[in-house]
């Protein structure tokens, strides 16, 4: 289903702060990581795995809002992206690949992600709450989401700002921007359509009186 058109900008409005946020999960890490280990590169204690239990959480918190919306997002932006280029004489092809490869490298992260997020959704259900070891399992199932969808979370933030550079290069182009009003005053054509009920008879239809069926009863079918 598509987006509607505010719900599609807020979205994009929300994606600099949070692959920001995703990056900034890396560099800190990058930042503590060799300071927890010792000279083989091994962790010298607990602080290490707190310190990247952390960095994920980080992460998966700044992916996780564009799970749901993620496909639609990315049809859009391969829909303008389509429409950016047929047109042009004289095609930026590096630029043109460069923005594929993201698109492809995006699609892999919402579908990573959106599977890490369901079976750890299924597993949660499985826990008893009320059982003494049911908070604690809980947690375990978060660090373990969390650590799942490192990966997918920052793929997603090294490459979901082309969704916004995809956007702003569709409204600087006439023809982009045309085919998109035509495409949302269609979706609110639908929508209106759908809410206009059925008109109720005119009084001059309700005081005619219906003719009888040779053979059978006035009643209407």
């Amino acid at each position: 289903m598509a987006l509607d058109p505010t719900t599609y900008q807020m979205l994009l409005a929300t994606i600099p702060e949070a692959t920001a946020r995703g990056r900034r999960a890396l560099d800190d890490w990058d930042a503590v990581s060799d300071s927890l280990c010792d000279d083989n590169h091994e962790p010298l204690d607990e602080r290490y795995d707190i310190r990247q239990h952390q960095r994920d959480a980080e992460a998966w918190d700044a992916f996780a809002p564009f799970l749901d919306h993620g496909p639609e997002l990315l049809a859009h932006a391969e829909e303008d992206l389509r429409t950016l280029h047929a047109d042009v004489e004289h095609p930026d092809f590096e630029t043109i690949a460069r923005q594929r490869s993201q698109l492809t490298e995006l699609h892999g992260a919402i579908e990573g992600g959106r599977r890490v997020r369901d079976a750890s959704e299924f597993a949660r259900e499985m826990v008893l709450t009320d059982h003494p070891s049911g908070e604690e399992t809980l947690r375990r199932l978060e660090v373990l989401r969390n650590a799942e969808g490192w990966h997918y979370a920052i793929t997603w933030a090294d490459n979901a700002d082309v969704l916004v550079e995809i956007d702003q290069a569709a409204r600087a182009h006439p023809t982009a921007e045309r085919a998109r009003t035509a495409q949302a005053q269609a979706a609110r054509t639908r929508t209106t359509t759908a809410a206009i009920p059925n008109p109720a008879p005119t009084a001059t239809e309700q005081s005619t009186p219906q003719q009888p069926r040779p053979g059978g009863s006035s009643r209407s079918r």
